[in-house]
């Protein structure tokens, strides 16, 4: 069991740093404490402030209690998977990537929209305050989706964004009071088809895709015999 760790190095890294941060914030049977949030969770007004360090920081935290052993199964299966089919430093890319790419995206609209439209909800969104690695680890698993030999991953692949889709307008029900959870919600969203466009575009490729590319540069640049005699 423990003999396979090296390869899924990141996969582990990650595990053990979100649980080491929900013992330490006591979040692992219980909700966050809203010290904690206010301390490392990321809003879309932090860009404004420059404080854009919380984009990493709101990694190492979840919400608590159930959905922190939520975010433990989907980290370990997703990012463990993405790992196995890519290797450690394209998951760690995939992973960053979307996670970055997805919350200075969903600030920015937010951060827009609030210039223009006086709304509590919008308010609450960009004044609220989420943690969590779900949005690199759904980039994961967009990724994974398109890049099954299989032809029903277009199917699969439009299951999980009706699900989102389904969580994002129940959500939105609850604004402004649920701004975290909208926010989460929208995240996801936007982290499969991020993930699995950058899984298509080539950004990151599956191991033996780059494993048969590589030998056939290696065969199609070795010398015959004749080259060698020369």
């Amino acid at each position: 069991m423990f003999s396979n760790l090296p390869r899924y190095r990141y996969t582990t890294a990650a595990t053990v740093l979100l649980l080491g941060f929900a013992v330490s914030s006591q979040s692992m049977w219980q909700p966050l404490d809203e010290t904690w949030r206010n301390w490392l969770g990321f809003a879309p007004t932090h860009l404004l402030d420059f404080q854009w360090q919380r984009l990493l920081t709101s990694l190492l935290l979840t919400a608590g209690g159930w959905k922190f052993a939520a975010s433990m199964v989907m980290l370990t299966v997703c990012v463990g998977l993405a790992e196995r089919c890519y290797g450690t430093l394209a998951t760690i890319k995939l992973f960053l990537t979307t996670h970055l790419l997805v919350l200075i995206t969903i600030s920015i609209i937010v951060i827009v929209l609030t210039t223009f439209i006086s709304s509590a909800s919008l308010l609450a969104l960009a004044e609220g305050r989420d943690v969590g690695p779900s949005a690199g680890y759904y980039g994961c698993l967009g990724g994974l989706l398109l890049s099954l030999p299989s032809r029903g991953k277009h199917l699969g692949f439009l299951f999980v964004l009706s699900i989102l889709l389904i969580r994002l307008a129940l959500s939105t029900t609850h604004l402004p009071e649920n701004a975290a959870v909208v926010s989460a919600d929208l995240a996801h969203l936007l982290a499969v088809p991020l993930g699995g466009c950058l899984s298509r575009c080539g950004y990151v490729k599956p191991l033996k895709a780059s494993r048969n590319q590589s030998s056939q540069n290696t065969s199609t640049h070795s010398p015959t015999i004749g080259e060698t005699q020369r």
